[in-house]
């Protein structure tokens, strides 16, 4: 294994990757990544993955560093930064800590995905990115527990970026940004939130949430279905554009009032209102 050894007055840098902090350096113009904070930040035995970082040196890249840190300069193992994406996509997600397990998987059902499409299509397309305009239920929910709970909006998104492994919320899948409201819905049905609350959390009716949720989507079920069978036909002969975003905006919002709807009834144990 190759030995590359870097001044201490070279550049390290923290950054994030699929929610977690790492450090990344410079060498021979290639940017690294230090792959035991990786490691242990994803809940991994270290000794069993240094021993297998060093068994598959060639094909992860595997080199010695010497990295500046408070302590001096630190000999550290790393690896490319491009091949990072490779490496996760060989770890066992059952090995990881339970609260990135979820994310890990997704993480490797995108890399299925754009693996054959690369192969079967010859290109693969990144996951599309919502506009401001989709992610208006999110902000939605998000002013909402401010409101009620007196966090800040740091705090909040802070919540969304960690555990859909984002710096932002326009990073976002439309499915994705569904799932982030299901989320944050889940948080407050589970009382994660009633510590910064005035109301006393047994003054919380939560039957009462969840058959205002139902209702709500009972209407915009209606509102879908006459929009589809009077609205759409108009629009589409008049040629206007407006057909196309109408009809998306309404099934997201479906599909996301949908999704709270349930997560509350599930949460509650209970059945919805007729």
């Amino acid at each position: 294994m190759n030995s590359i050894s870097i001044i201490e007055a070279v550049n390290t840098t923290s950054l994030t990757f699929q929610g977690q902090e790492i450090i990344t350096a410079m060498a021979a113009g290639v940017a690294y990544v230090a792959m035991k904070p990786v490691v242990e930040g994803i809940g991994l035995d270290w000794a069993s993955q240094f021993v297998k970082l060093k068994k598959q040196g060639e094909k992860f890249g595997c080199c010695d560093i010497t990295i500046p840190s408070l302590g001096g300069l630190q000999k550290m193992i790393c690896i490319p930064l491009k091949k990072l994406n490779g490496w996760l996509f060989s770890i066992n997600p059952a090995k990881v800590r339970d609260d990135i397990r979820d994310r890990l998987v997704r993480y490797q059902e995108e890399c299925f995905t754009a693996l054959h499409d690369y192969w079967n299509k010859g290109f693969a397309i990144r996951p599309t990115e919502t506009t401001a305009d989709d992610r208006t239920p999110l902000r939605g929910i998000v002013n909402r527990i401010m409101g009620k709970y007196g966090l800040t909006y740091q705090a909040v998104y802070k919540l969304v970026h960690k555990e859909f492994g984002v710096e932002h919320i326009n990073e976002l899948s439309p499915k994705q940004t569904s799932e982030a409201i299901e989320y944050l819905a889940g948080k407050v049905i589970e009382g994660e939130f009633l510590g910064k609350n005035t109301t006393p959390a047994s003054k919380f009716d939560f039957k009462l949430y969840a058959d205002n949720a139902n209702a709500a989507c009972c209407l915009l079920e209606q509102l879908c279905e006459i929009y589809g069978k009077e609205v759409d036909p108009a629009l589409r002969l008049l040629e206007s554009p407006a057909a196309t975003k109408m009809i998306g905006r309404l099934s997201s919002a479906l599909a996301i009032s949908q999704s709270i709807r349930g997560a509350l009834y599930r949460n509650q144990g209970m059945k919805l209102a007729g």
